[in-house]
């Protein structure tokens, strides 16, 4: 079985294209062909129509077909047929400005109740909203049924480790939430590549005793700086969601040093995480490549469920006695 700890729903990620900042046209230019893949599309077919209408026409036809292929029956088997126990939702919070009012928690709460032990939900966090953003968190998970927290330091224009998180570290610290941090490349040109550098979750590490940090898209392409922190912090762990698995198992590709590791000194802090949904990779072609990585039996176990198992407290180790 395995435990997908980095992923949304469909109707989050297939959303209209005017929801990206026209600054960063660049990301619709790099997903678009990826989600026009997944809703059946070749490559030639979206580049070819994007040469001659504006990208916001074109991907309005991905998305209306990408809704009627991905209802919440149809993603469910999708799921079930790939043996994913558990699912995340990141119920991200945007924005670099308080003006406007947290992020919605409430449908995703009935999504948690309506599917129970099916997803995990991720509550999203923007420090410019400062202590109404908290405030939600604090709701989602005390009564919510959420049992985590997301935070995407490049949308905020924010390091981790600037101190407008740290009332969000502390009520993570104190509920014992972990808390998934993007913690790799970002593709936005008005904002520093170094923002989301693995070295910014040193100081909420040291200061907070007891939290615990997921690194977001396995902190490439800084790999041995990523390393080091796992060595070191025994409350950080990684994902590697985002990256095609084929690529990540790829020799030079900046991978190599994780992929030693990860079947010895850090098996116990490597967890499964996909975006899927983002790379346009149906689930099981995702997991048929990561079936291919030069992992121990022992440890592949650990990196699907056994891991994330621990983490989330899913009590999943119950059902396999």
């Amino acid at each position: 079985m395995i435990i997908d700890c980095s992923n949304t729903l469909p109707e989050f990620q297939f959303q209209g294209s005017d929801e990206i900042n026209p600054k960063n046209e660049n990301y619709k230019k790099l997903f678009g062909p990826r989600w026009a893949r997944l809703a059946g599309w070749t490559n030639d077919e979206f580049f070819n129509r994007i040469k001659t209408e504006p990208i916001d026409n074109v991907m309005k036809d991905v998305y209306t077909k990408l809704e009627a292929d991905f209802s919440m029956d149809k993603f469910l088997k999708m799921l079930d047929d790939s043996n994913i126990v558990y699912h995340a939702i990141h119920n991200m919070d945007y924005g670099r400005d308080g003006s406007e009012a947290p992020a919605d928690h409430d449908y995703v709460a009935q999504i948690l109740q309506e599917y129970p032990n099916r997803f995990i939900g991720f509550a999203g966090f923007n420090p410019h909203k400062g202590t109404e953003s908290l405030k939600v968190v604090r709701k989602a998970l005390t009564e919510q049924g959420y049992k985590a927290v997301v935070i995407p330091p490049y949308e905020h224009g924010l390091k981790a480790d600037d101190r407008k998180y740290y009332p969000l570290y502390a009520l993570c610290d104190e509920l014992e939430i972990p808390i998934w941090i993007h913690s790799s490349i970002n593709y936005y040109k008005e904002t520093s590549v170094f923002l989301d550098h693995p070295s910014n979750l040193e100081a909420p590490l040291m200061d907070f005793k007891n939290l615990k940090i997921i690194a977001g898209h396995g902190g490439w392409p800084w790999i041995p700086d990523m390393i080091a922190m796992l060595l070191k912090y025994e409350n950080l762990y990684v994902d590697t969601s985002a990256f095609r698995p084929r690529y990540v198992a790829e020799p030079n590709s900046g991978w190599d040093m994780f992929m030693y590791y990860s079947n010895s000194l850090i098996q116990n802090k490597i967890l499964f995480g996909s975006d899927w949904l983002t790379i346009g990779l149906p689930i099981n072609e995702f997991i048929t490549e990561v079936e291919e990585w030069p992992l121990k039996e022992s440890i592949r176990e650990k990196f699907y469920w056994k891991n994330a198992n621990k983490v989330f407290k899913l009590g999943l180790e119950n059902k396999q006695k």
